[in-house]
């Protein structure tokens, strides 16, 4: 468990981040430089700054006078905003470009933003820091994909090795071979084929960072009818992504299936980002992909925070902040996690598993003052749909299940249904039981610490027995004997209550 206190959502704790890439320009604004940040406000314009790039080595005018207009909008909105604290960072296209040092000119003048070049290592790092900042374990390659050049940085341990930055960004290879795919091929393989370290990450997984490829994981998470569109931590096997996209670079961008739902600037460069995609599987022969909606200016943040504080898990941390928000007895997390701890005893399943029993032990309580009718599809959608990172689809699926039966809603109900094919049986069940018990803890305690103090539940050969002082017998009225009973039902054995 954490010990975290809730900062003053005031603009003086603000940090705005302005990234000024080849395809797009973005302003994001978020609550503070903490764990896992909150974004107050996001918003970019796709200006196509390094479009010309690969054929003249220099920004269109045209893209120029978008980036600039685009500029002076986020100036205005930070200052009505009160935001004082900004980063502006720009990458490959204004990094490489002749007139790049006029642009960055022009911006200071026009718009008041004090532009910082990131070198193309330094992208790598700072991207690879935003990954491993909501997926601590990352292990393999993380690949971040801009409009001019392709970043890949090797992760492992919590920490960042090699990198190198590559020019395989989507509008940058378009200029260089036009519309000849295997020309395209040719040029991408042997970029990729100096890296030494490449060997170094078969086998483990690529993190996939960057709006294209993100754009790429919408489509196919609608081209499969993935239960649970949410991108961050949605993992695909190699060979699947591979064949799919293979599929996407051989289409023009107006034929991709649901091509609709992307921007248009952004849809014409999905068939080589695809391209580029490929290759690097290929190249880095990876098991799985994994896509991270956390990224530069995450690892931005993540850089500026104190060690101390990169070290807490993202998921638990989020977790306890909406607890320390919504909950009325938040602090109880703890006992409620030990007063179940009975249930699953000799079960190995938990201990892999423990920090969402962790999580549910925390969310249990977020949903109470939603109306009686809806508590449970309230607390279920947090679980499914909160800003959480750190946690995988299933376990999102997992956390859900419990919450559901926390309420005491059907495992049937329509926002449950759809997502029980990502877990096992055995995932259902024990999720199910945690549910349960908890909800037994509430009726018995009615959130009073002294009630968990000094009962616990034992659990013999087909029974469960819920023990109780005798000076506590008022307590323990036919409500808790039907949930102790629910609790029996969901574990096959009979129940009892028994006086000590």
């Amino acid at each position: 468990m954490l010990d975290i206190d809730i900062p003053a959502l005031t603009p003086e704790r603000y940090r705005a981040i302005v990234d000024i890439g080849s395809n797009s320009v973005r302003l994001v604004v978020f609550d503070a430089v903490k764990r896992v940040p909150d974004t107050v406000f996001n918003e970019k314009i796709l200006c196509g700054l390094g479009a010309e790039l690969g054929a003249t080595g220099k920004l269109g005018s045209g893209a120029i006078t978008a980036a600039i207009s685009t500029l002076k909008r986020f100036r205005a909105l930070l200052d009505q905003m009160g935001v004082e604290v900004v980063d502006t960072v720009a990458t490959a296209a204004v990094r490489d470009a002749d007139n790049g040092p006029e642009f960055i000119r022009r911006v200071a003048e026009d718009c008041g933003f004090h532009i910082r070049i990131l070198s193309g290592e330094e992208e790598g790092r700072l991207s690879a820091l935003g990954v491993l900042s909501g997926e601590p374990g990352a292990t393999g390659i993380v690949g971040d994909l801009g409009g001019g050049s392709l970043e890949l940085v090797r992760v492992g341990g919590g920490m960042v090795h090699d990198r190198v930055s590559l020019p395989l960004g989507p509008l940058r290879v378009q200029a260089r071979t036009g519309d000849d795919r295997s020309k395209a091929k040719a040029f991408i393989r042997s970029e990729l084929q100096n890296i030494d370290w490449i060997e170094a990450v078969r086998g483990q997984s690529l993190y996939l960072v960057g709006g294209a490829w993100r754009n790429l994981g919408k489509l196919f998470q609608r081209d499969a009818v993935t239960p649970l569109r949410i991108l961050q931590g949605y993992r695909i096997e190699r060979g699947v992504l591979s064949s799919y996209a293979k599929r996407l670079s051989r289409l023009s961008p107006d034929d991709i299936p649901y091509g609709s739902i992307v921007p248009t600037r952004r849809r014409e460069t999905l068939p080589m980002a695809s391209l580029v995609l490929r290759e690097v599987l290929k190249a880095t022969k990876v098991d799985q992909a994994v896509f991270s909606s956390f990224g530069l200016r995450e690892g931005l943040l993540f850089d500026a925070l104190p060690e101390d504080e990169r070290g807490h898990d993202p998921f638990l941390y989020s977790c306890q902040m909406l607890a320390a928000e919504r909950s009325r007895f938040a602090e109880h997390s703890k006992m409620l996690l030990d007063w179940t701890r009975p249930l699953f005893r000799g079960d190995a399943a938990p201990g892999v598993r423990e920090r969402l029993h962790v999580a549910i032990c925390l969310l249990s309580d977020i949903a109470w003052r939603g109306h009686p009718d809806y508590r449970a599809e309230k607390a279920v959608e947090v679980a499914l749909h909160g800003h959480f990172v750190g946690v995988t689809h299933s376990e999102r699926a997992f956390v859900a299940v419990a919450l559901n039966q926390v309420y005491g809603a059907p495992i049937d109900v329509p926002e449950i249904a759809p997502i029980l094919s990502i877990l096992k049986l055995s995932e259902i069940r024990e999720a199910r039981v945690l549910g349960a018990a908890l909800r037994l803890a509430q009726r018995l305690s009615g959130g009073a610490v002294s009630a968990l103090e000094v009962s616990s539940l034992s659990v013999g050969h087909g029974t469960i027995a819920l023990l109780l002082p005798e000076t506590m017998q008022d307590l323990a009225n036919e409500v808790v004997d039907r949930r102790l009973r629910q609790l029996g039902q969901l574990m096959g054995r009979a129940t009892s209550i028994q006086y000590r």
